[in-house]
């Protein structure tokens, strides 16, 4: 398991620099939220002391896979059912990659950042 790309990667890690990684519901959903370029630059500035506000996250322009992304975090992050595993499981609905995503998502909230193989850089750089 892993980063949508390398860049997702770099996003991810410095989103949650000051974040608390131990708190699985915030991690699942950053791991979303950064994972599409256009969805995170509208998304992190509802991010603050440990906490999404997905109220103040208005989509403009998305694309498909930006949409599903944000209602996969806000599920994991708040409870809600916005996408069924009927949704899921429907490949002409959700591509193959969001949905590797949306599963690496899912074990990062019931098992934190290491389903994921994370690793503090910044840590291991000192």
């Amino acid at each position: 398991m892993g980063y949508r790309n390398d860049k997702h990667r770099i996003v991810f890690t410095e989103a949650i620099q000051k974040l608390n990684r131990n708190n699985y519901a915030l991690m699942s959903a950053m791991y979303l939220l950064t994972a599409e370029r256009g969805l995170w630059m509208t998304a992190k500035h509802s991010v603050s002391q440990n906490e999404i506000c997905f109220d103040a996250i208005k989509l403009k322009n998305s694309t498909e896979n930006g949409y599903t992304l944000l209602c996969c975090a806000k599920d994991l992050y708040l409870g809600t059912k916005h996408i069924t595993i009927k949704d899921l499981a429907d490949k002409d609905l959700i591509s193959p990659r969001i949905f590797g995503l949306a599963c690496n998502a899912m074990a990062i909230r019931r098992f934190g950042l290491g389903a994921i193989n994370y690793k503090n850089e910044r840590a291991e750089k000192q």
